[in-house]
């Protein structure tokens, strides 16, 4: 067969082969250069009405990253989006079939790629540097198509993906168990402090009256009673709330009610306020501005602001467990809570919010799932620049129970919140690593063989 007759039936061939396959046309052993648009194409997202108004579905992404949700998808597998206009453009992944607006792109590969492989050496890239110059900050197809990528083969794409993976992975089940541990706290919580389960459940036996006011809660207490005493079980949900409580916690409790100003309460228990079970240290914040924090960078303590961790600095001015309540600007949640920051270790707050740690028998823990839920809109001054000054924080009503019950509660949920801090530390860590080793493995610079092991043990540890 002649050369050029060869080439002629072979090209064919070889386009079916590539673009029907969608295999790489090129050596799978080798890493190789190559643009994204040799890759992939930018698809466009749709315009789409309602989205922000569903709780559930396909979600839908803008530039920023989640924003609502859609019955139908606009791209049927799990890809790449990226944020196409905005100051801030984003590089987010779906793992279900999802919908982008018309703000953002989505990925189509080209080839036999690994998505998360490209998710993750996206990360990488500078998107936002991408700007086409109009007055709305945007990012242009053509200038993404030729930003170069090194394109690992597809075996070591898929190593690479799972071993991230493995980092996300378990910073998810950390959050997902801290959820967990906070929502048994504040489940205990309820059901001593404003339920008053054990109250109802020792008035019940003792055949002391029960006020009108918590009758619907009594009748649903013997009920549970009833249902674990027949079944001899109930299930996990139920337990907490069903069975009545060891003797020797019962005992802490009264066994009948009185009338206060707070309503009834059991008999005993004192209206008093926050100032008497906390303790304030505004008197050590000491405030930085951007300039006076550039001074103290690199850093590696946080700075904490009214509602988050704003910077991070290289001295630190407290070293302790606190609960951070926002003094000003950012104070209320539209449910009327407040913002509210439980922290420890080496940090930096400034004026912008209260530092507060528990007293007389109310531990911090204790005080913070008392504030999450309490209403404090009464108590907060400015329309525009919103406020609550220690005075008006001291004198939000915090209903006291006897001592012994307060000391109790705290050393029930202590080790809960113990264990709340070594996973927020574990994924702080997981998420330094994984940060580090990113683009060394996206890059090659750091082999898989080097450090897979040691890394799957450290995060199974």
């Amino acid at each position: 067969m002649k050369p050029k007759r060869w080439i002629k039936r072979f090209v064919p061939i070889w386009r079916h082969w590539v673009m029907d396959s969608k295999l790489t046309p090129w050596h799978q052993d080798e890493w190789v250069e190559r643009t994204w648009g040799e890759l992939v194409e930018l698809k466009y997202g749709k315009a789409l009405k309602d989205y922000k108004d569903k709780v559930t579905g396909f979600p839908v992404f803008g530039t920023n990253g989640p924003v609502g949700f859609s019955e139908t998808p606009l791209c049927d597998f799990p890809s790449v989006i990226i944020g196409r206009k905005g100051a801030y453009r984003g590089v987010h992944y779906s793992e279900v079939p999802f919908y982008v607006i018309d703000t953002a792109f989505y990925i189509a590969p080209k080839f036999d790629i690994n998505l998360k492989w490209a998710y993750y050496e996206l990360l990488k890239q500078d998107i936002n540097g991408l700007d086409s110059g109009s007055a709305i900050p945007s990012t242009r197809r053509e200038d993404f198509y030729a930003l170069r990528v090194n394109v690992p083969p597809r075996p070591i794409q898929d190593r690479i993906a799972d071993l991230l993976d493995s980092f996300n992975n378990k910073i998810t089940v950390n959050r997902q168990i801290n959820q967990t541990l906070e929502q048994m706290a504040q489940t205990l919580f309820k059901s001593w402090f404003v339920d008053f389960d054990p109250v109802i459940d020792n008035a019940l036996d003792a055949g002391n009256a029960i006020p009108d006011e918590l009758q619907a809660r009594a009748e649903q207490r013997q009920a549970l009673r009833n249902a674990a005493t027949q079944q001899g079980d109930v299930s996990a949900t139920q337990a907490g709330s069903a069975k009545p409580l060891p003797d020797n916690i019962r005992q802490l409790f009264p066994n009948e009610f009185e009338e206060s100003e707070l309503g009834w309460v059991p008999k005993g228990w004192v209206s008093s306020n926050v100032g008497f079970v906390s303790e304030c240290f505004d008197k050590h914040r000491v405030p930085l501005s951007k300039k006076q924090r550039d001074e103290l960078k690199p850093g590696i303590y946080p700075y904490h602001g009214a509602t988050s961790i704003m910077d991070y600095v290289s001295e630190f001015i407290f070293d302790d467990i606190y609960l951070l309540i926002g003094e000003d600007g950012s104070v209320i949640k539209e449910d009327g809570t407040p913002y509210y920051q439980y922290i420890w270790g080496k940090c930096w707050v400034n004026n912008h919010a209260h530092v507060l740690k528990g007293k007389n028998g109310v531990s911090t823990e204790h005080l913070m799932i008392f504030m999450a839920q309490a209403n404090i809109k009464a108590f907060v001054t400015g329309a525009v620049q919103m406020k609550i000054n220690q005075k008006n924080m001291n004198s939000i009503p915090f209903l006291l129970a006897d001592r012994k019950v307060n000391e109790k509660f705290s050393k029930m949920i202590l080790p809960l919140y113990a264990k709340f801090r070594s996973n927020y530390e574990q994924s702080l860590e997981l998420q330094i690593l994984r940060d580090t080793l990113l683009p060394k493995l996206i890059s090659g610079e750091l082999r898989l063989d080097e450090v897979e092991s040691t890394i799957k043990e450290t995060i199974t540890a």
